[in-house]
């Protein structure tokens, strides 16, 4: 009976491989840790410094969380208009990217031939390629002198358009509805992004299946599809809803620029980003802090919406490998 016996030439090349790997490792893994613990420092000193220099206007938190305007270079500043300014442009704007946005991701996995659907997703994706100043001067020099002469006068004339829309009289080319608009226009390749990888993510089982037992392709997408990935387009509605709270210079550009609070949709009026753009320049003094206690409130509500976009996208893709 004969007995093999190790190589220790071999075994010798490979533990001199190793150790060589090992001191490769070594190096890169401490300049990794030393990028990241750089990155880490930085983040946190960026978060301190605008909290640090915000923290003389949340010594009265009821005027920066609400009052009726800003008054520059004095005060009182009052945050309300904007974060209410904010909130109508992003909901509304969310809302009409979900319709518009949702149809196109159906479209572009369900209906659009094969070799056409590549084209279509690229065409979709580079509107995100686009800065957002041109969004804000399409929205001010086409699309506002549009609206003002044919879109608006049909609003004013539904039921109720006083109270949605304000008083004819009084409106302007610029107002939050023409800021809803481009910035639905501007958040819709971040939904169709996500949502189109949501729905892709959807089991050929389940698909195959529903056909089988003589489903329509509406009734397979309705029934199916949509409630299976609801979880996921939720998430992805949220991440692009924190791009639209944190747009601004397209929204300085068409949404007017007043500090008040508006209820009225053709009105003008501003967002919290779209203010800070436009009064940092000339603030001095507590204005300044007010203005970074407004970016942090802001900083805070993207921070937030992503967490619940990033949470709700990863328990979609959990739940789906269960299926």
């Amino acid at each position: 009976m004969s007995m093999r016996t190790p190589n220790l030439t071999n075994l010798s090349g490979r533990s001199a491989e190793n150790s060589s790997a090992g001191r490769s490792r070594g190096w890169y893994h401490w300049l990794l840790v030393a990028f990241g613990a750089v990155f880490a420092f930085v983040s946190f000193a960026f978060v301190a410094s605008i909290a640090i220099y915000s923290a003389p206007a949340w010594a009265h938190p009821g005027q920066i969380l609400g009052g009726s305007g800003w008054q520059s270079p004095t005060g009182p500043y009052g945050g309300l208009p904007m974060i209410v300014g904010t909130l109508e442009t992003s909901l509304i704007a969310i809302f009409l990217a979900c319709i518009v946005g949702l149809g196109t991701s159906i479209a572009i996995i369900f209906m659009i031939p094969k070799r056409l659907r590549t084209i279509v997703a690229t065409l979709v994706e580079l509107l995100a390629a686009i800065p957002s100043i041109i969004y804000g001067l399409w929205g001010f020099l086409v699309l506002a002198p549009y609206m003002f002469n044919h879109v608006d006068p049909i609003l004013n004339k539904l039921p109720f358009a006083g109270t949605i829309f304000g008083p004819p009289g009084q409106q302007f080319g610029a107002s939050l509805l023409l800021a809803t608009f481009v910035l639905a226009i501007m958040i819709l390749p971040t939904f169709i992004a996500i949502s189109r990888e949501v729905l892709a993510a959807v089991p050929n089982d389940l698909l195959e299946a529903s056909y089988s037992l003589g489903a329509t392709r509406w009734q397979v997408i309705k029934d199916v599809v949509l409630p299976t990935s609801k979880i996921g387009l939720v998430g992805a509605a949220f991440l692009a809803l924190a791009r639209a709270t944190g747009e601004t210079v397209a929204v300085a550009l068409v949404a007017g620029g007043v500090a008040r609070v508006q209820f009225h949709l053709l009105y003008p009026g501003t967002s919290i980003a779209a203010w800070i753009a436009t009064q940092f320049g000339e603030a001095q003094g507590n204005e300044i802090s007010a203005l970074m206690a407004l970016g942090l409130l802001l900083m805070i509500l993207n921070f937030g919406l992503s967490l619940i976009s990033r949470s709700l996208v990863t328990r979609q893709r959990k739940q789906l490998a269960k299926v």
